[in-house]
C-alpha cells in the first residue's frame, strides 16, 4: 500500500547518519561530479514521488507526513550537494531567491529545453530557499511562504496587486518548464472571452523565470478545500445535494474548455477546489491540458491509476469523454464511494448513482461524450430529486 511506502521512507530518514542513508548513488564510487549530481537528482525525484501529498488524498495524517518527509528529503539532498567538490557553480536544479527578470515567451538561453516527455536524466528538485522574489510586468513580488511541493512545481504565497492574494507556481526542474508554459497558454485561451466560466478557472496574472532558468506562473490564490481535503473532513462522503452543485460547476468549466478545444487531461479530487460558503468551485492544474488534439497531434500527458480513463494508459485518442470519466470517478470518491469500482453509499439517490456510473463507464464509446449534455441532464436530476433550485448552506 502507498502508506506502507511512506512509513518505510520515514523509518529510513529516522535512522540518522548522512545523506548516503537515503541516496544510494553516494555509495557508488564510479559516479563523480556532474554525473553524481544527476544521479542524486534522479533519486530525489523518485523519493518525492513517494512523498507527494497528492497520492494520499482522503488521508490527512498521511498528507501531513508526506509534507514533512519532503522537507527532510530536500534537506538531505542539499547536504549531499554541499559535499560534492566539482559541481558547476550554478547547477540547473538551484532555485534562485534573488529577483528573476520577466520574459514573456522564451526561457533564458542557458535554460535546458528538454521536452517533458523525454526530460533527460536531470530532473532534480531544489531545496526550498528562505524566500522567493521575482519581477513580473515590472512589479516585484516577494513570496515568503512556501506552501509545499507537488510532483511538478513548488507553490509560494504572497500579496499581489492591491493586496490580492497570489501564488507563484515554480517548476521544480527546468526540464518541466514546458508544462508551466502549457498551463499559462491554456489559461490565456480559456480567459480570452467574457464567459461566466472564467470564475471557475484559475486566473493567470503573469509569467516569469528565476535566474536559474526555472519557469513560473503567477496565479490568483484559490480559496477553499480541494476534493481530497473535503472528503477527509467528511469521511462518510459529501452530501449528495451538495455534490449536485459541485458537479454542475465542474461540468460547466469543462463545457467551456471543451468548446475551445481544450481537454484538462488530469482531473482528480486534488484538482477541484471547493469553497463551501458561496459554492464556488475552481478546476485547477492545467499543466497537462491538451489543445485541439485532432489538429495538433497532442496526446495525453499524464496518467492516474485511479482517475484516468483506460484509453489514457492505452495511448488512445484524447477526447472529452476522458475528462468526463475522470469527473465521474472524482464524484464517486467525493460521495464516499470507490472511484474505481464505483460502489456508492446507499443514501445516494438512484438517479445520481446512475449519472455517476454513466460518466465513468470504461468504454469510451459507451460513456458520456459532451459536458454540456451532462450539465443539462444533471439539471433534470436535481429538479426530480430535490425540486426547484434553492441555496443550501454547506457546513463543514
Amino acid at each position: 500500500m502507498r502508506t506502507d511506502e511512506l512509513r518505510r521512507l520515514r523509518e529510513l530518514l529516522a535512522r540518522g547518519g548522512g545523506p548516503e542513508v537515503v541516496f544510494m548513488s553516494l555509495r557508488d564510487r564510479s559516479l563523480q561530479g556532474p554525473a553524481l549530481a544527476r544521479a542524486l537528482g534522479d533519486e530525489l525525484r523518485r523519493w518525492l514521488a513517494v512523498a507527494s501529498p497528492e497520492r494520499y488524498g482522503g488521508n490527512p495524517d498521511a498528507q501531513d507526513l508526506a509534507k514533512q518527509l519532503q522537507r527532510a528529503l530536500h534537506q538531505r539532498h542539499a547536504e549531499a550537494l554541499q559535499g560534492l567538490q566539482d559541481l558547476p557553480p550554478a547547477p540547473p536544479a538551484t532555485l534562485q531567491s534573488s529577483p528573476a527578470m520577466l520574459q514573456q515567451d522564451r526561457p533564458p538561453a542557458a535554460a535546458p529545453a528538454h521536452p517533458s516527455a523525454d526530460p533527460g536524466p536531470y530532473r532534480a528538485a531544489a531545496p526550498p530557499p528562505a524566500g522567493l522574489c521575482v519581477e513580473v510586468a515590472g512589479a516585484a513580488r516577494e513570496f515568503a511562504e512556501h506552501l509545499g511541493d507537488g510532483d511538478l512545481a513548488a507553490i509560494w504565497r504572497a500579496p499581489g496587486e492591491d493586496g490580492e492574494p497570489c501564488v507563484a507556481k515554480v517548476a521544480l526542474a527546468a526540464a518541466d518548464n514546458d508544462l508551466l508554459f502549457n498551463e499559462a497558454e491554456v489559461l490565456q485561451r480559456l480567459h480570452a472571452s467574457e464567459a461566466r466560466q472564467r470564475a471557475l478557472l484559475p486566473r493567470l496574472h503573469g509569467r516569469f523565470f528565476t535566474e536559474g532558468g526555472r519557469a513560473g506562473n503567477l496565479l490568483g490564490l484559490v480559496e477553499g478545500l480541494d476534493g481530497a481535503a473535503l472528503r477527509a473532513r467528511l469521511p462518510a462522503g459529501v452530501p449528495p445535494e451538495h455534490i449536485v452543485w459541485i458537479a454542475r460547476r465542474t461540468l460547466s468549466a469543462l463545457g467551456h474548455a471543451h468548446s475551445l478545444g481544450v481537454l484538462h487531461g488530469n482531473i482528480e479530487p486534488a484538482h477541484l477546489i471547493v469553497r463551501p460558503r458561496d459554492h464556488r468551485v475552481v478546476l485547477v492544474d492545467w499543466c497537462y491540458a491538451i489543445v485541439e488534439p485532432a489538429r495538433t497531434g497532442q496526446g495525453f500527458r499524464a496518467v492516474h491509476d485511479e482517475y484516468s480513463a483506460p484509453e489514457v494508459a492505452q495511448r488512445g485518442p484524447p477526447t472529452p469523454a476522458a475528462d468526463l470519466l475522470s469527473v465521474g470517478r472524482t464524484l464517486a470518491f467525493l460521495l464516499g464511494g470507490d472511484p474505481v469500482g464505483l460502489d456508492l453509499p446507499a443514501h445516494v439517490p438512484e438517479p445520481l448513482q446512475r449519472f455517476v456510473r454513466y460518466l465513468a463507464r470504461p468504454s469510451r464509446l459507451q460513456r458520456a461524450q459532451d459536458a454540456w449534455d451532462m450539465y443539462a441532464e444533471l439539471e433534470r436530476i436535481r429538479e426530480t430529486v430535490y425540486g426547484p433550485h434553492v441555496f443550501r448552506e454547506f457546513f463543514i
